[in-house]
């Protein structure tokens, strides 16, 4: 690969790519086109080791990459493996995954969802309740679609005054939904 002129043998620019944080990562593909190319994939790919684990970097992926169907099948599929969340007034759902899957998405999650119409037990109820009011709440830009979700309870774990006291995800601080 050739970075300025010099060519560094791609074995070499692996062990370091693979040292790298994601943000270095994304910043050494667009280094060159060689880069670029070797690498984009990979960064992408991301998505599905941060989902319901690191919700900044999931964010990222997000909205910086497209899908294919395929994938976006498979990011929905473990977007449903929603991770409790424990505050002082009771246990809530960790929304904040499949806000952004709805968000960047277009649609599709909600589509694909209530194609089937199988409610296999109340916990896949209630979150189909949820992911229709999340969809309800999208709207032009997403400060809009934030502010709507302000304005439904259903949503709780979504809005900006919610404080949790217990999470399951890698984050120090609990990240609410970035605007």
């Amino acid at each position: 690969m050739n970075i300025c002129g010099v060519y560094i043998n791609g074995e070499i620019t692996d062990k370091f790519f693979y040292n790298l944080s994601f943000f270095d990562k994304l910043n050494l593909t667009k280094c060159c086109k060689g880069s670029f190319k070797r690498y984009k994939d990979i960064v992408r790919h991301e998505a599905f080791r941060y989902i319901n684990y690191d919700y900044k970097l999931f964010y990222e992926c997000l909205r910086r990459f497209k899908y294919t169907k395929e994938e976006q099948k498979k990011l929905i599929e473990i977007s449903m493996n929603v991770l409790p969340i424990s505050t002082i007034s009771g246990t809530f759902m960790d929304l904040r995954f499949i806000f952004e899957i709805c968000y960047y998405l277009n649609g599709y999650l909600y589509k694909n969802m209530f194609s089937k119409h199988k409610k296999k037990n109340d916990k896949e109820y209630k979150l189909q309740l949820m992911i229709k009011e999340i969809y309800k709440s999208i709207s032009f830009n997403r400060y809009e679609s934030i502010r709507n979700i302000e304005k439904e309870m259903i949503l709780f774990s979504l809005m900006r005054n919610f404080k949790p006291t217990n999470w399951i995800t890698r984050e120090d601080n609990w990240t609410h939904i970035i605007i």
